[in-house]
């Protein structure tokens, strides 16, 4: 019998808690008093405005619950992150935190040969090198946070269909999809603002036609 990876578990536990508010909401709703009675009626001896009150309740109940499901996966985490953080320690370097900065030419070309291009400017980027990644050559650049060098990868070959987080080694970081397909991993210190860093690499990264 198959057992259930951690992520697995923690997926179908949410998807439980998620059916249990709803039933507990929509059990709510049924519990509406209906008064016995009300002045105004329709013909048919309806109780119209206790009746539209059980609706509503019954609307909100529902787009509570059809909310929930549209969440994004916010404690999804992604299985490359052990890789990726593996990849950031093999380049300890790249982790320094330093004033200087790669120059445009030298990052366009790390860019380029990575089949990605700029739209907008990065930041003040710290590290930018090619390396090869599950079989792959992708850009790897550092850009400095307000806490310390924030390293970003562009992966082409992965894809994925919503934000993933990524928690190992005293790292924190997510990988997100790109426009035009891949995704890119943003990774940092715990108290860095990663979702600034990451908007921004989104408007600026593109992936070379």
């Amino acid at each position: 019998m198959n057992r259930l990876t951690q992520e697995e578990r923690r997926q179908r536990e949410a998807i439980v808690a998620d059916d249990a508010q709803f039933e507990a909401l929509l059990d709510a709703a049924f519990r509406v008093p209906v008064p016995e009675k009300t002045p105004a009626k329709r013909p048919g001896g309806r109780h119209w405005p206790a009746l539209v009150a059980v609706a509503a309740t019954m609307v909100l109940a529902a787009g509570a619950w059809f909310g929930l499901r549209t969440v994004e996966p916010v404690h999804a985490v992604s299985p490359l992150g052990a890789e990726i953080i593996a990849h950031i320690h093999h380049e300890p370097g790249a982790l320094a935190v330093t004033a200087s900065t790669v120059p445009d030419a030298e990052l366009g070309s790390v860019l380029q040969r990575g089949g990605a291009s700029l739209a907008a400017p990065l930041g003040r980027v710290s590290y930018a090198k090619l390396c090869p990644f599950r079989g792959r050559m992708v850009a790897h650049f550092v850009v400095q946070g307000e806490q310390g060098p924030v390293t970003v990868m562009l992966l082409p070959d992965e894809e994925s269909s919503g934000p993933a987080m990524i928690e190992e080694d005293g790292f924190k970081g997510t990988i997100v999809p790109i426009d035009g397909g891949g995704s890119m991993a943003v990774v940092g210190q715990p108290d860095e603002d990663l979702e600034v860093i990451r908007d921004r690499l989104l408007q600026a990264v593109r992936w070379k036609l």
